[in-house]
């Protein structure tokens, strides 16, 4: 006995449109395999046009780019002359604030000369090419219409003679070199010596200016170890000051000095790296001197 769904009254008719479907179907997919050309001849043609058009209009875009910029270089080329011809050409090269910074650097860097265009000189590009100048901290420039390039320099400033590999020369506070030749007209500045002397001097010399009178006396600043200063004086002693609170270290060196005159003793070396003692080293006269004095005290006894 056969189970009756609701649905089966339509199996049979299905069944029968199903296989009537068939033939076509397969009939359809043998037109799928039929070149395009055979199937769709008028879209086989659109597309074929189409990439010989494509092909055709590279080469054309080609040749039309560098004709297009051809042209626009030839039109620059004309506006550049007609602004010539119509009196807009370097005529003044006006600087201010130079001091150390010779007129020849500053021509050299800007790469100006008198009478060419004025819009062919740019700013912008005169301006990094003269803040490479050593002297030249930053620079302001404008182009202006009467045919005037001005420009003003700030410079930097000499902070100290740098010895290094045997050689001395000025630097600011940057470590940048301003001179090497004609150190003479620095006499004021002070000598600093070690590799990276020149990044650390400004903190050591704003501490040194606390005191001036004994700055004064102050010959040399030697980096030792890159942490720490050593301070030659005039006198030949030199102050050992320490990697961390030198301002401290350098009031007490101002007070022993003001007090008991340390500095006019017999003594080479005063150590201030210990913050709890004071520690000095004699001159060897002072130690022979030191050595009698005890023998003679001695035989007394």
């Amino acid at each position: 006995m056969r189970l009756l769904t609701p649905f089966s009254f339509l199996a049979s008719p299905l069944a029968s449109l199903w296989r009537r479907l068939l033939p076509q179907r397969g009939k359809a997919r043998n037109l799928r395999k039929a070149p395009l050309r055979s199937r769709h001849p008028l879209l086989w043609q659109a597309r074929l046009g189409f990439l010989l058009g494509a092909a055709l209009a590279v080469p054309g875009w080609l040749l039309f780019s560098q004709q297009a910029a051809e042209f626009g270089r030839d039109l620059r080329a004309r506006a550049i002359h007609l602004s010539a011809d119509a009196g807009f050409i370097v005529r003044h090269v006006l600087v201010e604030g130079r001091s150390e910074t010779t007129r020849a650097a500053v021509m050299a860097a800007l790469d100006v000369t008198y009478g060419q265009p004025l819009v062919t000189f740019d700013p912008e590009t005169a301006r990094k090419g003269l803040e490479s100048v050593s002297w030249v901290k930053n620079a302001t420039i404008e182009r202006r219409l009467d045919g005037t390039i001005y420009i003003h320099i700030t410079e930097r400033r000499p902070l100290a003679l740098w010895q290094r590999e045997g050689r001395i020369v000025a630097v600011d506070g940057d470590g940048v070199i301003l001179a090497r030749d004609g150190l003479g007209r620095f006499p004021d500045l002070p000598l600093i010596v070690g590799d990276e002397a020149p990044q650390h001097a400004p903190e050591l010399l704003a501490i040194l200016s606390s005191g001036p009178d004994l700055k004064k006396r102050v010959m040399a600043a030697i980096r030792v170890g890159g942490r720490r200063w050593d301070l030659q004086l005039d006198s030949g002693v030199r102050v050992r000051l320490p990697a961390e609170n030198q301002k401290q270290a350098w009031e007490t060196l101002r007070e022993l000095e003001q007090r008991h005159e340390i500095l006019a003793r017999d003594v080479v070396v005063i150590d201030l790296r210990l913050s709890d003692r004071l520690v000095m080293q004699l001159s060897a006269e002072a130690m022979e001197k030191l050595r009698e004095q005890e023998e003679t005290s001695g035989r007394d006894t």
